[in-house]
């Protein structure tokens, strides 16, 4: 697919994919009482408001998955792609990086999971189905016959319960646990990124079955958030034995009730699973296993490595370059095209000089090139960002909105008047007088080939705006950049940001601008224009008053130079494929814009029929 038809096909306006949310994404029908998200035009499929409609819907799925694999997709085969260098962490409570989520999303179930990660469509997982029982009780089913893995290396774990139904008390331990923020000595805090989530619920009810969640007010996004990547279930035992040892990374830390067994786990060097034959979806996973080998630091090894069919799929951060591959071998390959979860954004510290004074932050949003940045890294593959990604269109100021926007306009009298202003505000702050300021951009970004540009880049962008040299590119790895967050001691730094991990961007809002929101390590706090606007949006069940709403706290967060969280813009990224694998995605030319492991880990398969399947010599996982 060509880089003009992905930007200039017909997309589905916001008033009719708000409707379809309130239809379908969360599953409220017309007697919703908590809702989320955004649905594709005319394409929702409505979620359940009582456990026989979920139970329902879940038949259905899993009916039309069954035809489905009949009718065309075929099980077997061995899925072989590359692993990263680096994994955060092998405890998904504690994981902070999507790296790790992929793996774990392989060999542990969640809750709910989405049928569709762009527009908020769900299926149950470990809950077979749901009931909204009010504005702020939910009930969830737990699924019958879920057995804990009963092989791999952590089957012999001291700690482990290999081959164990699942229980209810499990499910409960796992929410209870990210809630508290507590270790198993009940004193000491974790890293738990997901405890803000989690803290929403006031109470929970534990019966044989069932969990019932009452929460501490009406929240239309917590059904969604049931589904992140993130939010995996893990084995109690095990995940309290390993807890303080979660970022030392291998196989026999995770024990799931996932669609794989996790086998191996050597970052960087090798990753395998094979398939689990007590999954509750008899007829999932549709691969035997999955194998990720050598992480390739040099472009060339890994293209070679994908032309001799050592990896399926090939991805460059240089778009031309994945392109250029593909039209080299246009009858076997495809592409699909993806919009990039890591929102690419400029963090200044409003606490330490000279950032801590409001002009210069503005400064540094209204002289930030974001198209330029497109343009040089991405080649132009990319779109700018408001406070609300584009990525998660039911909430996102429009394109052209932000053509208009000061900090966002392209056109030659809009970026000069900018800059002037920019420029103008920087020396007002002082600035000028601040002395050298390195601008950090992360090691794992500027280590790629067509990236590496970018701590000058940013530097010279900064520079020219304000007419100075201080500025300097410096990098550092995100082990010194992420603690240095929630220390609320970081320099100014370029480069991606956490994962937004589902469709409804209201809770993002909260998590960056709420006060006291762990995630706001700006120390914005402003009740009148953020806290009370966003309570009320996320407490709505009329989405187009929840738009109208987040999108008057996003114009007033960018009129505050975005309080130092300066995103930027999500770009693009096309992914290359043999003719003979089958991922998942919107259509067939799109990827998943929201991270989707839970289901590529299901419904991927290959086609070992297919002609570009000639000369593939199949991995071979190690074995469980």
């Amino acid at each position: 697919m060509s880089e003009l038809n992905y930007w200039t096909r017909q997309r589905v306006s916001r008033r009719s994919m708000l409707r379809g949310a309130a239809v379908g994404s969360a599953g409220l029908a017309g007697a919703a009482l908590i809702g989320c998200g955004s649905s594709d035009d005319g394409d929702a499929t409505a979620a359940p408001t009582t456990a026989a409609t979920a139970a329902g819907t879940a038949a259905a799925a899993t009916a039309a998955a069954t035809e489905e694999a009949m009718s065309g997709p075929v099980r077997g085969g061995v899925r072989s792609a590359v692993s990263a260098n680096v994994y955060d962490s092998a405890d998904g409570h504690q994981a902070v990086a999507s790296p790790a989520v992929g793996v774990l999303n392989r060999a542990e179930s969640k809750i709910l999971r989405f049928s569709n990660p762009n527009t908020g469509e769900l299926v149950g997982d470990l809950a077979e189905s749901w009931e909204l029982a009010s504005p702020t009780e939910i009930i969830l089913n737990i699924r019958d016959g879920v057995k804990w893995h009963d092989a791999g290396p952590a089957a012999s774990h001291p700690a482990a319960k290999p081959g164990a139904d699942l229980t209810t008390e499990d499910v409960a331990w796992n929410i209870q646990r990210q809630k508290d923020g507590l270790y198993a000595d009940g004193e000491t805090e974790g890293s738990f990124g997901r405890k803000a989530f989690w803290g929403k619920i006031a109470n929970m009810e534990v019966s044989d079955r069932s969990i019932k969640l009452t929460l501490s007010a009406p929240d239309a996004t917590f059904i969604q958030g049931l589904a992140n990547e993130f939010n995996t279930i893990s084995q109690p035992g095990l995940t309290e034995a390993i807890e303080t040892e979660f970022s030392d990374i291998s196989a026999d830390k995770v024990l799931g009730t996932g669609p794989y067994i996790l086998t191996e786990w050597r970052p960087g060097e090798r990753i395998s699973g094979v398939r689990n034959p007590a999954y509750y979806d008899a007829e999932r996973p549709l691969m035997d296993a999955f194998v990720w080998g050598q992480a390739f630091e040099d472009p060339t090894a890994y293209r070679i490595g994908w032309e001799q069919k050592q990896v399926d799929s090939f991805t460059d951060p240089d778009p031309a370059t994945t392109q250029a591959i593909q039209e080299a071998n246009a009858d076997e390959s495809f592409l699909k095209f993806a919009g990039v979860a890591n929102t690419v954004a400029a963090y200044t510290n409003p606490l330490r000089a000279p950032f801590n004074d409001p002009r210069a932050v503005r400064a540094v949003d209204l002289a930030l090139n974001r198209r330029q940045l497109i343009q040089q890294l991405h080649n132009g593959l990319g779109k700018v960002s408001g406070p609300v990604a584009w990525l998660q269109e039911g909430w996102a100021l429009t394109q052209e909105q932000l053509e208009t926007t000061p900090g966002y306009r392209s056109d030659g009298s809009g970026r000069e008047a900018d800059v002037a202003e920019a420029n103008k505000l920087w020396q007002a702050a002082g600035g000028a007088d601040a002395g050298q300021i390195d601008w950090v951009v992360a090691e794992t970004w500027a280590s790629r080939s067509s990236w590496t540009i970018t701590p000058e880049l940013i530097a010279k962008i900064f520079n020219d705006a304000f007419g100075t040299g201080q500025f300097r590119g410096v990098t550092k790895s995100y082990g010194e950049i992420i603690p240095s967050w929630f220390a609320k001691d970081f320099d100014a730094f370029f480069a991606w940001i956490p994962n937004i991990e589902i469709p409804d961007a209201r809770a993002d809002m909260v998590g960056a601008f709420g006060t006291g929101s762990p995630t706001n390590i700006w120390g914005v706090s402003d009740p009148a224009n953020i806290d009370e606007p966003l309570e009320r949006a996320i407490q709505s069940l009329d989405y187009e008053e929840a738009f109208e709403i987040v999108k008057g706290v996003q114009e007033f967060v960018l009129e505050n130079g975005q309080f130092g969280r300066h995103i930027a813009y999500n770009y693009v990224a096309p992914t290359l494929y043999w003719n003979y694998v089958k991922p998942t995605g919107p259509n067939a030319d799109e990827g998943w814009n929201f991270l989707a492991n839970s289901l590529s880990a299901v419904d991927e398969w290959l086609d070992s029929n297919d002609p570009s399947y000639d000369g593939r010599k199949e991995p071979t996982p190690t074995p469980a």
